[in-house]
């Protein structure tokens, strides 16, 4: 059997409950860290960017054109010319397109990206002038 201070304990938590409890729920709010790492001079207004899925390019729209970015050196390896109207810049997925919008022509440029790169043959085996314009190598030993 219940004493009568453990009724009134009883009821003040009810009314407290009732009372409280719609608008008693604790919210909070996560601080936010930052810090800035490096700012980087393009030497143009830049007007969008984007970056590649995985994280390794850097797509800046300027005036005109886009320039890309290595993002780990933060050197620029690239750039594409695009309508100057073009304000609004997104890549696809995979990285071989890039989107290009002109809200002044209602556009929509798909342009498709491909990357060259240089690999260092020096020293290795070749067949014929050493200057010639294509290199095929072959290796048939499969050891």
């Amino acid at each position: 059997m219940m004493t009568e201070r453990g009724k009134t304990l009883l009821w003040v938590f009810w009314i407290v409950c009732f009372l409280w409890g719609p608008w008693g729920v604790v919210t909070t709010q996560a601080a936010v860290e930052s810090s800035l790492t490096k700012t980087l001079d393009i030497g143009k207004k830049p007007l969008d960017m984007t970056a590649s899925a995985d994280g390794k390019l850097l797509f800046v729209l300027t005036k005109g054109e886009v320039l890309v970015y290595n993002a780990r050196s933060q050197k620029l390896t690239g750039r594409i010319s695009v309508d100057a109207g073009v304000n609004s810049i997104t890549i696809s997925p995979r990285g071989d397109q890039l989107f290009a919008s002109n809200s002044k022509t209602k556009t929509l440029s798909v342009i498709n990206v491909g990357f060259v790169y240089d690999i260092d043959v020096k020293g290795a085996p070749f067949k014929g002038p050493a200057d010639a314009p294509v290199v095929i190598a072959v290796f048939d030993d499969y050891q």
